[in-house]
């Protein structure tokens, strides 16, 4: 799972610096998702990333966006000594604004740079989860847009003062992916999916055969305590030839499935016919329980 994750930023990170307006979307995108701090003395407007990864990549389309020359985003840039913890940006708040107003029409570049900044991919035990979580409401009604044109389905919530997208089933994930131009993980995802479900069917079919088994054991239980009764008291001479043939089948094959049995009687004769005729027996033995598998 944590390898899945990985391939995930690791191709979201290295997908194709688009040049043109589709840099400058996936910038808008980026800074769209991360949640602006307090304003600065020098009217700069501070943002923070727990995901270097992020602002690695803010960097790589920077240079080819329509602010790329206005501004050296480096120099805006404050990253922990250690590595570790939040990098932070500082943007010249006319800058922040003019990013933050610019507004995709149906445009996936915009969503795979949102999704970056604030996106989040699951995999639990069941099932599949994929959040978007922003701060800002008008941002939430773009990509809300953006997923009713593409018609997939998701739910939304706040959550702390936050607004979430949630996709809750993997062919809505896989589309999503699609969509935003991660192809390699979309399809890792359907593989994953394909495997999961093979999984799941041949622990359905073990758990399956083992109550059979189960059952068929209690069954034979069941019809052998009769047929020893019937012996006990001498009773197997006086049965016609047909339930005779299944009692003595019976006492030489205690553990018999019903179509185990049908098939050492001479001749061999179906499941439904071993079936009647312990349904007669046991109305001959005044029997209630039912010896039926």
């Amino acid at each position: 799972m944590a390898s899945l994750v990985e391939e995930l930023w690791d191709e979201w990170t290295s997908f194709p610096v688009l040049s043109g307006d589709a840099a400058s979307l996936e910038v808008a995108g980026i800074i769209a998702g991360l949640r602006p701090g307090e304003r600065e003395r020098n009217d700069s407007v501070r943002l923070g990333s727990s995901r270097p990864c992020v602002l690695r990549r803010l960097l790589k389309l920077w240079k080819s966006s329509r602010w790329g020359e206005a501004l050296n985003l480096a120099d805006r840039m404050l990253i922990p000594e250690s590595m570790k913890g939040r990098v932070r940006l500082a943007l010249p708040l006319e800058i922040h604004r003019e990013i933050v107003g610019c507004t995709p029409s149906g445009n996936w570049d915009w969503l795979r740079g949102a999704w970056g900044s604030c996106g989040a991919l699951y995999f639990p035990k069941s099932g599949y989860y994929l959040v978007m979580r922003f701060g800002e409401g008008g941002v939430v009604t773009r990509v809300r847009k953006l997923l009713q044109r593409a018609r997939v389905p998701r739910s939304e919530r706040t959550v702390h003062g936050a607004y979430e997208i949630i996709l809750r089933n993997q062919e809505e994930i896989v589309t999503f992916l699609s969509k935003i131009g991660l192809t390699g993980i979309s399809l890792r995802v359907e593989d994953r999916a394909i495997l999961r479900s093979m999984r799941d069917r041949a622990n359905r079919m073990r758990n399956c055969d083992t109550a059979n088994i189960r059952k068929s054991l209690r069954v034979a239980e069941k019809q052998l305590e009769l047929a020893l009764r019937l012996q006990r008291d001498n009773l197997v001479e006086t049965l016609p030839a047909s339930l005779r043939d299944l009692v003595e089948a019976r006492l030489a094959c205690p553990e018999a499935s019903l179509s185990e049995l049908g098939d050492v009687l001479s001749p061999p004769v179906t499941k439904s016919t071993i079936k009647y005729r312990w349904k007669r027996l046991c109305e001959f033995m005044g029997e209630t329980d039912g010896f039926e598998q």
